[in-house]
């Protein structure tokens, strides 16, 4: 697993911005120079029993003793390890994190992760211009209207549509330097075990991102516009 500096984990700290971070959760009004409180957003409350101290960057609940500073926090609104908390602080309030020298097989794996993040991530993209630009998605977009689904909400959401070409994302993708071992592993190719043809996972579908708490697209879930569900 990768490891990031000390310093890094530092120059987080000093730019989070603890009324920020925590207003995301809970309401917060100021109670004196040093403390604003709220509603305790790990237990159900009707009074405010939870407060911060901005300068400090800490949190306590003298209802439920829930306490720690914005990693921890992080931490626990969002269910992940501290190494998961910093990257998301980092990436919420734009500090680049430095790693401390890895191994060279660790330093592999790591790329390789990256690697299909990015490919996953590019493909997300392709797919929701096609929904929107697409002549052949007419119909999907049809199919959302009639759902009630604003195209504002389809777009925050990044709902896209891959188009019914057999090898539309393959081809693309290897254009941009991507193989076609890193489609199948990120879950966007598939082998007939028949014919040994490889083609798209997702065809004539609309799209529905799978991502991570930082954002990070890790999949997709596609549905035909009869209801079938498929996910890679």
């Amino acid at each position: 697993m990768a490891l990031y500096t000390n310093d890094s984990k530092e120059r987080v700290r000093d730019a989070v911005d603890m009324i920020d971070l925590v207003a995301t959760r809970t309401e917060l009004k100021r109670a004196g120079a040093n403390r604003m409180t709220g509603l305790c957003p790990f237990h159900d409350e009707r009074t405010p029993s939870f407060g911060i101290n901005p300068a400090e960057k800490v949190y306590y609940c003298f209802g439920c003793q829930a306490s720690g500073d914005a990693f921890t926090f992080v931490m626990e609104t969002e269910g992940v390890d501290f190494k998961g908390a910093l990257e998301l602080l980092a990436d919420r309030f734009n500090v680049p994190l430095e790693l401390e020298e890895e191994d060279p097989r660790a330093a592999e794996t790591r790329k390789r992760r990256e690697r299909l993040l990015e490919l996953l991530e590019r493909t997300a993209t392709y797919y929701v211009r096609t929904l929107w630009e697409s002549r052949e998605a007419e119909r999907a977009r049809e199919y959302l209207s009639a759902r009630g689904l604003q195209e504002g909400t389809l777009r925050e959401f990044r709902v896209g549509y891959a188009p019914s070409a057999w090898d539309t994302v393959m081809k693309a993708s290897m254009r941009n330097g991507f193989k076609a071992k890193e489609l199948y592993d990120a879950g966007l190719s598939q082998r007939n075990e028949r014919t040994g043809r490889t083609y798209d996972r997702f065809r004539s579908q609309i799209i529905f991102p799978l991502a991570d708490p930082r954002g990070r697209v890790r999949g997709f879930a596609g549905r035909t516009l009869g209801g079938e569900s498929v996910s890679g």
